[in-house]
């Protein structure tokens, strides 16, 4: 679990991390190099989970070796299905990190949504459904491993 007090916001307690894939972890079913290291320096304090329609083909390979549970999405309705993998969760403190229009809900049922500008940029639905927006994965990722960055951003 990662705890940060925001003042204003109340305790976080987050448990879960819940991503998308392409557009966020990787361009071109590419994983960026520095999110492996991230993911792996996050993955004994929060669940992580990778969600994607894995259009390249690549997501298995791509996260081999990291401690993460892929999902590649089943249904026509991305959006509803990515929300209802978050809301699987129940009373878990979940922090969900997105950039497409199909990560909207995901972003919003959240205790903590992230959106994530990128290469690939980013749609005006899931910038609307975050708490926070960043520039890059990595400074979202970064607010994990120093949390004080949250509570700078996020404080009322």
């Amino acid at each position: 679990m990662i705890q940060a007090v925001i003042p204003g916001r109340g305790n976080m307690n987050l448990e879960v991390l819940v991503l998308d894939y392409n557009g966020t972890l990787a361009l071109d079913g590419q994983m960026f190099k520095s999110v492996r290291e991230s993911i792996s320096r996050l993955s004994p304090f929060l669940e992580i989970h990778i969600l994607t329609s894995d259009t390249f083909g690549t997501v298995v390979q791509q996260c081999e070796g990291l401690s993460v549970q892929v999902k590649v999405l089943e249904s026509m309705e991305h959006v509803k299905e990515k929300a209802d993998y978050v809301l699987q969760f129940g009373t878990r403190e979940v922090v969900a990190i997105g950039n497409g229009a199909n990560d909207q809900l995901m972003l919003k049922h959240a205790r903590l949504g992230i959106a994530v500008i990128g290469c690939e940029g980013a749609s005006t639905q899931a910038l609307l459904s975050a708490d926070l927006i960043v520039n890059n994965i990595d400074d979202a990722l970064g607010l994990f491993l120093e949390t004080k960055r949250l509570k700078a951003t996020l404080r009322l």
